[in-house]
């Protein structure tokens, strides 16, 4: 059992991983073509059905969360795990790019900015991911305590109403209280992505059950993946391009997001174990993949300062380029360092 769910869960983490890459590789040619071209459709719509991958990873995470141990981990050792494997390498992620920025100019050194900047999730955009995933994390104990408590039923509902709440009326809530008041950075707020956590949550909780639940709703969870995903990714072509306004498109989004998740994990299940070369790649990106979100952005950052240089700036020709050089250079990269320092540590613990 144990082996059989970590396979799947690195599935779906690898796949979120390439996902989230692909979101910030079109990036560029999402600010720069015409937004009533046949290109841009090209772009727009595979970027936002993309964002499944955000989500996802809240998803995993709840469910790490909540999968029965034989013996449970205590809460000091949980938080210790979460500060040595996620909050660390962050720090140094966030110094990093921070010197990077400095370097080119972009910065004037100032560690106010540096403590600021890093807390509020800016220095990169996917770092925002992190600064929410902190708040999960302090609140583990709560969100265990009700998947334990309440039957997701009552629990998934709710969540769901929070989380629209959250995401897009924040600060609509907020000036009941303080008027004229505005948060600029609700978008990092945990409740902005309960139900995906939530989920997660639930699932871990019930694990045992979720391969035969995801096998006899296939056929609607199927269903629901593709006619979500065909809905927001036209509305979202309409709504981004300017040709209509849809309010009600993040209610959309939302709904795809969650069926696929869960045809994706299903999938994941009947997919079993990779073997051979494409297993060991993808094991080793598995390992890795935490090193590849993090440092993803830098590498296109500094591709997008140097390829118009050379290549000029067709954002065509970048784009191809920057699929060729991204995500070779992200994934080789992260995956060489890991075990370039697993070796140097095995080394020096194991003379």
């Amino acid at each position: 059992m144990a082996r059989r769910r970590l396979e799947e869960l690195s599935t779906l983490n690898v796949l979120f991983c390439l996902l989230v890459i692909l979101i910030h590789v079109l990036s560029h040619a999402v600010v720069s073509l015409e937004k009533t071209s046949w290109q841009y459709a090209l772009v727009i719509v595979p970027q936002r059905l993309a964002f499944v991958s955000v989500p996802g990873f809240f998803y995993l995470s709840g469910v790490k969360l909540t999968l029965p141990r034989e013996h449970p981990q205590p809460l000091g050792d949980y938080y210790l795990g979460r500060i040595k494997n996620i909050l660390l390498p962050y720090l140094l992620a966030a110094a990093v790019y921070y010197l990077f920025f400095v370097t080119i100019g972009w910065y004037t050194f100032s560690p106010a900015q540096f403590i600021r900047e890093t807390a509020l999730g800016t220095l990169s955009s996917p770092f925002y991911f992190l600064v929410t995933l902190a708040q999960f994390i302090l609140l583990a104990p709560l969100f265990q305590n009700l998947t334990r408590r309440y039957h997701p039923v009552l629990l998934i509902p709710l969540a769901m109403g929070l989380t629209w709440l959250s995401s897009m009326y924040f600060n609509s809530i907020l000036q009941i209280f303080c008027p004229g008041g505005s948060f600029r950075y609700s978008d990092r707020i945990f409740t902005s992505y309960l139900i995906y956590y939530l989920a997660g949550c639930c699932t871990g909780a019930r694990y045992e059950k979720l391969p035969r639940f995801l096998a006899e709703n296939r056929p609607l969870l199927n269903t629901a993946a593709v006619f979500f995903a065909l809905a927001d990714g036209f509305i979202s072509l309409l709504a981004f391009s300017g040709r209509r306004a849809a309010p009600y498109l993040e209610l959309i989004h939302t709904l795809y997001i969650l069926s696929t998740i869960f045809a994706l994990h299903g999938w994941a299940i009947r997919r079993g174990a990779l073997k051979g070369i494409g297993g060991r790649f993808w094991k080793s990106a598995d390992q890795a993949s935490y090193l590849i979100y993090l440092y993803h952005s830098l590498v296109i950052t500094i591709f997008n300062i140097i390829a118009p240089r050379v290549v000029g700036g067709r954002v065509a020709v970048l784009l191809l380029l920057r699929i060729f050089v991204v995500y070779p250079i992200s994934i080789g990269g992260c995956i060489l360092w890991q075990r370039t320092w697993a070796a140097i540590r095995k080394k020096h613990i194991n003379p």
